[in-house]
């Protein structure tokens, strides 16, 4: 979508910019979990350096929530809303995938969850919510 200002010039490269700075720090995010994925099943670190390298992607997980709830709050109402429908549903839906993922857990039909898991099934859920409150409010 083309936002044009005042003046009749194009915004696209600052939209432009704008998605390459969140493609660069999801990027950096991914990179920081899976470093820290990796090295607590590579390396021998002992009780604290597991810790550690476990906390490791804490600062910059935080930072990404930061950085999202900014982009939200500069959205118009009525993205906002939708985002919200769409959070909504994201996270009931993991809550009751989380119950049902116990309950198989405790019959003994799974082994323990993972994060890959746990993250997709957050996307495929918010996925899910953007599309209905979008049909919703066509």
């Amino acid at each position: 979508m083309e936002h044009i200002s005042r003046t009749g010039d194009s915004n696209m490269s600052s939209f432009n910019s704008r998605q390459t700075v969140l493609f660069l720090v999801v990027l950096m995010l991914t990179a920081i979990d899976f470093g820290a994925y990796w090295a607590l099943g590579r390396f021998d670190l002992g009780s604290a350096g597991r810790i550690l390298v476990a906390l490791l992607p804490l600062p910059a997980d935080i930072a990404a929530i930061v950085f999202i709830l900014r982009r939200i709050r500069k959205l118009d109402e009525f993205q906002k809303r939708i985002q919200f429908e769409a959070v909504t549903v994201a996270f009931l839906s993991t809550g009751v995938a989380a119950f049902v993922f116990g309950y198989l857990q405790k019959a003994n039909a799974v082994g323990a969850p993972n994060m890959g898991l746990v993250w997709g099934s957050m996307l495929l859920f918010y996925a899910i919510g953007y599309f209905i409150a979008v049909q919703h409010y066509k």
